[in-house]
């Protein structure tokens, strides 16, 4: 019996061990059965054999890049998620629909997660080899040798997609499960420099953990069981088992102390890394993973990694997520709460790694966020965007003398003067105050009209700002701030101040936003700090309407230190606003920047090659209509013009404002219905179905469109209304245009333009391209009216007041209002392209009529010149409008010395010949006067008057016709040309002048010309001298046979000649050095003028000798005052003077060097002369003053 019972012990004990491996390999079996599902064995060695052991796939380290959109350029940040152990990229990072497996989100590569996110970052996924189990024939890799292949195959990756071969951009890492452990390892072996991977260490800013067992797992509670069985399968599969494996049973000795190292680590003052973990709060049964038809109440349900084993002692507030394990990496869409916890960390992580403190976290997220290259794009008609070095914004001086009473004037695109532009750069730079002291400007006001760019300005100051290194000298950040934003209903509580502005403008999506708000508020009122400049666009949209907290709040926003507002003209100031150090204005294109404009729109893309017949074509048209010329001198309507050009008919080109504003909204409303999805019979109208459509067709696709423009232009228009917020717009949509679906249609429509479209709808604010689109719009709703012998529909929009009111009677009430003027034009005309002119005009011409006359002659010649000439029902009355208007310029020429109306563009060129050679001798040249402050004339005006220039004719006549020809911009015939230059030897000092300026813009002049202009330098007057010397100053194309007879006249016996000729001179690049020495000469001229002028020529002058800066250097003891600072002046900008040339008048270089001001005085009597000197050298950046040929006697002093 004993011997029986010993052999059923034993025979008992082998049956348990082998159900003990038996049901371990059926719990492993089923636990990764997904994973050996996947694997496939491959050949063992690499000579191919496939009868050895199965070899794993992944023995290496790859990076992928999942948001391949995104390269080192436009990112700052990579983003890095590493996997855990037994499984591989994409798959960790992939949530699978339970019911339906082809339903995957990977939220690390989906566009709606992360991606969309983390802008400024790239994603990748790493894989490394953690295959659990591993190949039999080859000795296992040690965790540290994992650790460093890990480094090593992101090193060599990273190397790949760096540009500039640097590795040392900041790293985010996301790390799974035991992956977190692996790169701990890998970041603790790398934490000293003489390390290969040193680089990757400090480019390590943060770790997110999912899961990581930093305490171990709880399947050390089956590995009693679970290692033999999985030691069976992995036999059979002829593999062994990873001993990453060890790492996961539980805490271990080992592991507690990569812990502690790691977090030491993340701890360092030099290289900090910000770390956060996530753990699970979902349960996995471990019994029901080996057996799942045992119950769901069977005991056994634990956390696998613990929130004790998950988290690290730095991190003070873990976060749970309501997952487990298996999905800790896992999340089916971004409106996951999970997934936003997480998303929301990296976020909140990104933002701390690529800045420092919060005050530098706001500027960049400023920068970056706010002023991206795609918020501050500029986006043409076409659709195509505008190159910022191409983006023209002129700015003026306001002259608040002048009156507007021409179109271009009144549109404030007449060509200004050059002298009162402000560039940019010099914005901030000293000038003249009213009260004539220089001073530099801080708080300026810049007023436009809509269409002529002032937001446009806004986003080139913050363009320049950011990319182009704008006034870096002056301030530390730019804060644009839309102040349309203050009306905003949300904004609207009790103690509004600058932490909310700045939050709500800037931070309101940032989790740490009241920080950040709060950080910039202090730097706001911290003058160390440095200092803010505020843009604040759009006064004229917050001028009324706020009230209470916000308005105080607006009040001192407009009164800080350094600020640009941008308002409409008629914008009206706070009475409590501080004092303005400058008021500017937005002016239009300059004619050189509308060619620059034109040959760029018509230059291929991607060729550059240039479409030279069409720009031709554009130019020429544009000379011959100097109106339409002047009118493209608003950015936007250039724009529009552009864009139309090729839909203009070749045999007609349109001839009046209107017409081209007709072909305009032709052209944008053929873009509009396919950005509409208009649709005919039921399908969506195409390109090439549009592109020939009628007008009559295209206006009956946009019916409605068309009618709620209409009726928001007219109402607004009555109602002096350019900005229309979203309760307007639906008042005007309900009551003539219900079907459209404004939140849908609007932003559809090229015609109208806001400012926020980034805004909700209600927050939104639209306006028209341009005033005079909406007064096109409007004349549109008039002429309707008229046609449908309907009312006006006069509805005050901000007082919800109605007065309706008949055409006629609108006719008699505002027709001499200078408000409407375009708005009559834009009536004449449309009617005119209806054959109905006849009633308009005979409409006007009832009374009530102007008493004293000119307010009538302009308006009847305003809306002429919008009448095209041709035969019609109108021909007779136009005939006898156009002779009262040359009755009147007559009568205004004879009894007020003046025409003004002669001035205006508007002006019939066929009643102004008719005027001219019916006028009298004063007449005529009072006409002519007027013609000659006009920028361009019709040819035929110039036909008529050229053969006047003559002897016989008066001087002031002639001279009058001289300034007009100089005033032309088009080529004047050769012939016109030699009359003019023939009125050079003429007997009246005005004519000579006259006609120097007037050849003075012709670039090519014959030899014989300017040498008649050069013998006027010996003119006994002295304007004609000046005009002769402006005329020749700067010239490349003197002959050498012109230039000597300046340089002789530099020995004229008459003072004022030689005057003249050093001035002619001046400026000049390149000057031989005996024209030089000539020049030099003139330092010991008699006369204190001519040294001055010798002086001023020879400054600046960056090849002169040391004998002619010894010459200036003597004028230091000239006896004219006005030369004794020119020559220090002189001196001081001289970039290579030698102290041999100052030594001999070095007391008298600094008894007047000291009356600059009372400042550099007292630094002479604290310091000895030598000491000044070396100062001032060493600020020009001489020669070494140590030098000892040069070193100054020690014995000076003050």
């Amino acid at each position: 019996m004993p011997s029986v019972n010993l052999s059923q012990a034993m025979h008992l004990i082998g049956w348990t061990t082998a159900l003990s491996l038996l049901a371990g390999a059926i719990a492993f079996g089923l636990w990764f059965y997904p994973t050996f599902a996947r694997s496939k064995p491959v050949p063992s060695s690499q000579t191919g054999d496939s009868s050895g052991p199965a070899r794993s796939t992944r023995q290496d380290v790859r990076l992928c890049q999942v948001n391949p959109d995104k390269n080192e350029t436009d990112t700052d940040i990579d983003i890095i998620a590493i996997h855990g152990l037994d499984t591989k990229s994409p798959g960790t990072w992939t949530w699978v629909d339970p019911n339906d497996p082809n339903n995957t989100v990977n939220w690390l590569a989906d566009p709606r997660m992360l991606p969309s996110q983390v802008e400024a970052a790239r994603i990748f996924t790493c894989d490394w080899p953690a295959d659990l189990l591993q190949p039999s024939d080859l000795v296992q890799k040690t965790d540290v040798e994992i650790a460093l292949l890990l480094f090593e195959g992101i090193k060599r990756d990273l190397l790949r997609t760096h540009d500039k071969k640097k590795v040392d951009r900041p790293i985010l890492f996301i790390a799974s499960c035991l992956g977190g452990i692996i790169l701990a390892k890998a970041l603790v072996g790398a934490d000293y420099k003489c390390s290969s991977y040193y680089s990757l260490r400090t480019a390590t800013r943060g770790i997110i953990f999912l899961a990581t067992p930093f305490g171990g797992t709880s399947f050390e509670d089956v590995a009693i069981w679970a290692d033999p069985g999985l030691t069976v399968w992995a036999l059979i599969r002829r593999r062994e088992v990873s001993n990453l494996l060890g790492w996961v049973k539980g805490s271990t000795f080992a592991l507690e102390a990569l812990v502690r190292r790691f977090t030491r680590l993340c701890q360092d003052n030099h290289n900090p890394c910000h770390v956060f973990c996530f753990y699970e709060l979902g349960k996995t049964n471990l019994w029901r993973k080996v057996f799942p038809w045992l119950p769901a109440s069977l005991p056994g349900w634990k956390q696998l990694v613990d929130m004790r084993s998950a988290i690290l002692q730095i991190v003070l507030e873990p976060l749970p997520l309501n997952r487990t394990h298996r999905l800790m990496n896992k999340f089916d869409g971004p409106k996951c709460p999970d997934y936003k916890q997480v998303s929301g960390k990296i976020l909140e992580f990104l933002t701390k790694i690529c800045n420092g403190t919060p005050l530098a976290q706001a500027d960049a997220r400023i920068r970056n966020v706010h002023y991206s290259l795609e918020r501050l794009k500029i986006e043409r008609l076409s659709g195509d965007l505008l190159p910022m070095d191409r983006c023209y914004i002129n700015l003026a001086i306001v002259d608040t003398t002048a009156f507007p009473v021409s179109l271009l004037a009144r549109l404030n695109v007449e060509t200004p003067d050059k002298t009162i532009e402000v560039t940019l750069p010099t914005l901030f730079e000293p000038r003249k105050s009213q009260d004539g002291q220089k001073k530099q400007p801080s708080r300026i006001l810049i007023r436009g009209r809509a269409g002529v760019g002032k937001t446009t300005l806004c986003k080139k100051i913050v363009h320049d700002f950011k990319y182009n290194n704008l006034w870096q000298g002056l301030f530390n950040r730019v804060l644009w701030v839309p102040l349309r934003n203050l009306k905003v209903e949300k904004r609207q509580s009790a103690g509004y101040n600058f932490r909310d502005l700045f939050y709500h403008e800037y931070f309101s999506q940032d989790l740490e936003g009241r920080e950040l708000s709060e950080a910039l508020w202090r730097a706001l009122k911290d003058i160390k700090s440095g200092r803010t400049l505020f843009i604040l666009d759009g006064f004229d949209e917050v001028s009324q309407g706020l009230g209470g907290d916000m308005s105080v709040f607006l009040e001192e926003l407009l009164n800080q230190a350094n600020v640009i507002i941008t308002a409409r003209p008629n914008a009206r100031l706070p009475p409590r606003l501080d004092p303005l150090d400058l008021e500017l204005e937005t002016i239009g294109f300059y004619p050189d920047q509308i060619t620059a404009y034109i040959e760029n729109n018509f230059t291929d893309r991607e060729t550059r090659e240039r479409d030279l017949e069409k720009i031709k074509e554009v130019q020429s048209f544009l000379q011959r209509h100097p109106l339409m010329q002047g009118l493209m001198r608003i950015p936007i309507q250039l724009d529009a013009f552009c864009y139309t050009w090729n839909g203009f008919p070749r045999e007609g080109v349109p001839e009046t404002m209107t017409a081209v504003y007709k072909a305009i909204e032709e052209s944008l409303w053929k873009k509009d219905i396919l950005k509409l999805q208009k649709k005919k019979d039921g399908e969506p109208v195409t390109g090439d179905q549009i592109k020939k459509a009628s007008r009559k067709k295209i206006e009956s696709f946009v019916e409605q469109e068309l009618r709620f423009l209409e009726c928001l232009a007219f109402l607004g228009f009555y109602d002096d209304v350019i900005e229309f917020d979203w309760k307007l717009r639906n008042a005007v949509s309900d009551r003539f245009a219900s079907d459209l679906l404004l939140d849908k249609d609007l932003p559809c429509l090229s015609f109208l333009r806001t400012s926020d479209p980034s805004s909700n709808d209600q927050d939104r604010n639209y306006h028209f391209l341009h005033l005079t689109f909406q007064e096109y719009f409007a004349a549109r709703y008039f002429i309707r009216q008229w046609k449908d012998k309907q009312q006006l529909n006069c509805l005050q929009l901000s007082r919800d007041n109605c007065n309706n009111m008949e055409p006629a009677t609108f006719i008699e009430k505002y027709k001499y209002d200078p408000r409407y003027d375009i708005f009559w034009r834009f009536v004449a005309g449309l009617l005119d392209a209806d054959n109905m002119a006849l009633d308009f005009f005979q409409m006007i011409e009832k009374e009530p009529r102007d008493l004293l006359g000119p307010t009538h002659q302009r308006l009847v010649m305003h809306c002429l010149s919008e009448v095209e000439r041709k035969e019609s029902n109108f021909t007779g009355l136009r005939a006898r409008l156009e002779n009262q208007l040359e009755q009147w310029l007559l009568f205004e020429s004879d009894f007020t010395g003046n025409s003004k109306l002669v001035h205006e563009m508007e002006c019939p060129g066929q009643v102004l010949s008719n005027v001219l050679t019916q006028a009298s001798e004063g007449e005529r040249t009072v006409i002519l006067e007027s013609l000659s402050r006009r920028t361009a004339v019709p040819l035929n005006i110039i036909e008529v008057v050229s053969p006047w220039l003559t002897n016989r004719t008066s001087a002031r006549q002639c001279a009058a016709i001289l300034r007009m020809l100089g005033n032309q911009d088009n080529n004047l015939p050769d012939k016109i040309h030699q009359s003019i230059a023939a009125r050079l030897e003429h007997k009246d000092r005005r004519v000579r002048r006259a006609a120097i300026e007037a050849l003075q813009r012709r670039a090519d002049l014959h030899d014989q010309v300017l040498q008649s202009i050069a013998a006027r330098l010996e003119d006994e007057d002295r304007r004609v001298r000046r005009a002769a010397i402006e005329a020749l100053r700067g010239r490349t194309d003197l002959s050498g046979q012109v230039f000597q007879s300046i340089i002789a006249r530099l020995e004229h016996k008459d003072r004022d000649v030689r005057e003249a000729a050093i001035k002619a001179l001046r400026g000049r690049a390149v000057l031989p050095d005996q024209v030089l020495q000539s020049i030099a000469a003139r330092l010991e001229d008699e006369d204190g003028g001519v040294r001055w002028a010798a002086i001023e020529a020879l400054r600046g002058r960056a090849d002169l000798s040391d004998q002619v800066l010894q010459s200036i250097a003597a004028r230091l003891e000239d006896e004219d005052g006005g030369v004794r600072w020119a020559a220090i002046e002189a001196l001081l900008y001289q970039s290579a003077l030698s102290l041999d040339v100052l030594i001999p008048y070095i007391r008298s270089f600094y008894d007047a060097l000291l009356q600059k001001s009372f400042r550099e005085h007292l630094y002479c009597v604290q310091h000895n002369v030598k000491e000044v000197v070396r100062k001032l050298l060493l600020e020009k950046g001489a020669a070494n003053v140590n030098d000892g040929r040069r070193r100054l006697p020690s014995t000076l002093s003050c």
